[in-house]
């Protein structure tokens, strides 16, 4: 595989104001500084995607590098009309699928993994600084956030995907069932019944752990 393009060049003030579609056209295009703000501005996002769905620190890590090259190497075939979150996810649903299928899933993370900088964890929320002001205060925020990871990893994957992409990513239903190739009203369907395994696996907790 070989490795994305270098950039060096600067990009202009007023890209952080357009839409991904127009950076995305600039790829197209052969604009290696347009791939550079992509990854700069989709990383904490599609990493957020890939540890929701997997639990895994560093395959997020892996996966996260393989979307952009895969975005690279796919750049032609992004329609004039299509919309770049929908699409970008789609390669990232394909890559963390296609992984689960290849491998056998690790088991679940139940502490919160370190990594990067001190004072920072992977969890159910991204990557996120700790500003708890006391010890107390941070275990508990720790120990919340491994309970939230825990509830969302318990929940099956066909509901839990559409958690992810509705809930945490933000997609609407219908770009969510551009994503899994479902109509919207599916989406709210499994919507609907992977919030009811959360809400579930979150209760329980209340009275022990999850089985």
């Amino acid at each position: 595989m070989s490795p994305l393009p270098p950039g060096n060049e600067t990009v202009p003030l007023d890209w952080a104001s357009q839409p991904d579609e127009d950076h995305m056209r600039r790829v197209q295009a052969g604009d290696t500084r347009a791939l550079e703000y992509l990854i700069h501005r989709w990383t904490p996002r599609l990493s957020a995607f890939f540890y929701r769905l997997t639990g895994d620190p560093h395959a997020s890590d892996d996966l996260l590098q393989e979307s952009f090259l895969r975005l690279w190497a796919s750049r032609d075939a992004f329609r004039a009309d299509a919309r770049f979150s929908p699409w970008i996810h789609a390669i990232a649903r394909n890559l963390a699928t296609d992984r689960a299928r290849s491998r056998d899933r690790k088991p679940l993370h139940r502490a919160v993994t370190s990594s990067g900088a001190p004072g920072q964890s992977t969890t159910l929320l991204g990557r996120i600084a700790d500003s708890a002001t006391t010890p107390f205060a941070a275990a508990s925020k720790l120990e919340m956030l491994a309970r939230l990871d825990e509830a969302l990893r318990s929940v099956p994957e066909t509901f839990r995907e559409a958690v992810v992409l509705c809930d945490l990513q933000r997609l609407s239903y219908e770009d969510a069932g551009e994503v899994l190739g479902v109509p919207a009203k599916t989406v709210s369907s499994r919507l609907a019944r992977g919030r009811e395994h959360l809400r579930q696996a979150l209760a329980a907790f209340r009275s022990g752990p999850i089985s």
